[in-house]
């Protein structure tokens, strides 16, 4: 499902104009994306929680040549599921 998609099931669920639902959305992903920043975690009881990761510096390797590369450090977004989410869909 894409972004496209998700606002329009959410548009017919909720009976809202898809202009309103595309504004609930992109300040959902704003504000999450700010607190994760931050350094935040943000988090839903029941669906699950976002929280701000380091990610060390690695070796990699380039798939076309063989040749071995740095991968530096940088931060990542970890998504924990909540335990409805899990019964929901298992």
């Amino acid at each position: 499902m894409n972004k496209q998609e998700l606002i329009e099931s959410m548009s017919k669920k909720t009976k809202m104009p898809k202009t309103r639902v595309l504004n609930f959305i992109d300040s959902f992903v704003d504000t999450v994306s700010t607190e994760l920043k931050k350094g935040k975690k943000v988090q839903l009881v029941g669906f699950g929680s976002w929280q701000k990761r380091k990610r060390k510096a690695r070796m990699g390797r380039n798939p076309q040549t063989g040749k071995e590369i740095k991968i530096g450090a940088r931060n990542i977004a970890k998504f924990s599921m909540g335990q409805k989410l899990f019964e929901r869909i298992n």
